[in-house]
């Protein structure tokens, strides 16, 4: 079975799954299926809990501009960081539209609308090519709001994104830090590496630099030692800050190439959601992590754009 056809059994499964369950009963009962048990979201408390509200109930106009691959780009440049946004050759609404000629010889694709699918085409792999248009020609009538109910993509309009291959100097995999932000100020970050092989190690840090992974997992899978910190990471924190600021939560993540710092994407629901929130240090259990990151979320200070 190919993957464009994989694709459209999918889209099939997911329409049919939504018109037999609302937004709430589907988090609850996926929820309890990954983790065992029921969720809170009458008055959430724990980070968990506050994700799924926020995830059902928060409806900000300028999450969904952000949660565009494409769109997102305007806030970017209207917080005064258009020097992170990386090149972009074509946006297209079909797959038939991509025109190779505005294509350097190496180049990244994907779609503005949804999670995966993202590939690293060499201009004259034209097989390779044409799978990927066959994929996206199905990928492109999927409504993702649809797929685990994140409301930051229910008004998005699907486009195909050609833009420039990244390559750190020197190094084989890029390196990713994703920065977990709460009520517009980041706590922490993760340090990644192999996303793009899909094969990913990371660790986590506080803001300071300090390994917090064993409150995370039981082992590291990558040294903390072994991280090295970016010369110009104050520069990092100050554009993570000025990017989350509006937000209850989102995760912002960037690149930095030997200096150069790249904007990769902003996420607000990892997972779609359905994060466990685990400890694993000893004498700090899920519920103590869930508790502490759930606090960083004031609900409150979101009411206007709660229903």
């Amino acid at each position: 079975m190919n993957r464009a056809f994989k694709i459209f059994l999918s889209n099939l499964k997911i329409n049919v799954k939504y018109l037999l369950q609302s937004d709430e009963q589907f988090n609850r009962r996926e929820f309890k299926k990954r983790f065992g048990w029921y969720p809170n979201l009458k008055a959430p408390k724990t980070f968990v809990e506050k994700l799924l509200y926020l995830k059902q109930h928060y409806c900000n106009p300028l999450q969904n501009l952000c949660a565009d691959k494409f769109t997102v780009m305007q806030y970017i440049e209207l917080c005064g960081y258009p020097d992170i946004i990386k090149d972009v050759y074509q946006v297209c609404s079909e797959p038939n539209q991509i025109d190779l000629s505005k294509m350097p010889d190496k180049f990244f694709i994907q779609c503005s609308h949804t999670q995966g699918y993202n590939y690293v085409v060499k201009k004259n792999d034209v097989r390779k090519l044409e799978q990927i248009k066959k994929e996206y020609k199905q990928l492109l009538k999927r409504k993702h709001y649809k797929v685990l109910r994140e409301n930051c993509y229910k008004n998005i309009t699907p486009k195909i994104i050609c833009s420039e291959f990244l390559q750190d100097p020197g190094k084989n995999d890029l390196t990713d830090y994703k920065f977990y932000c709460f009520d517009g100020e980041p706590k922490y970050f993760m340090v990644s590496y192999g996303e793009y092989n899909h094969a990913p190690k990371n660790h986590k840090f506080d803001m300071n630099w300090n390994s917090i992974d064993l409150d995370f997992k039981k082992k590291s899978a990558v040294a903390a030692e072994e991280i090295p910190k970016p010369k110009n990471y104050e520069r990092m924190v100050e554009i993570v800050k000025k990017l989350c600021k509006p937000f209850p939560h989102v995760r912002v993540d960037l690149y930095n190439l030997d200096g150069r710092i790249v904007f990769g994407e902003m996420t607000f629901y990892s997972s779609g959601g359905f994060v466990n929130g685990r400890g694993n240090r000893e004498g700090v259990g899920p519920e103590e992590t869930n508790a502490k990151i759930g606090s960083w979320i004031d609900l409150s200070k979101h009411e206007q754009y709660m229903v």
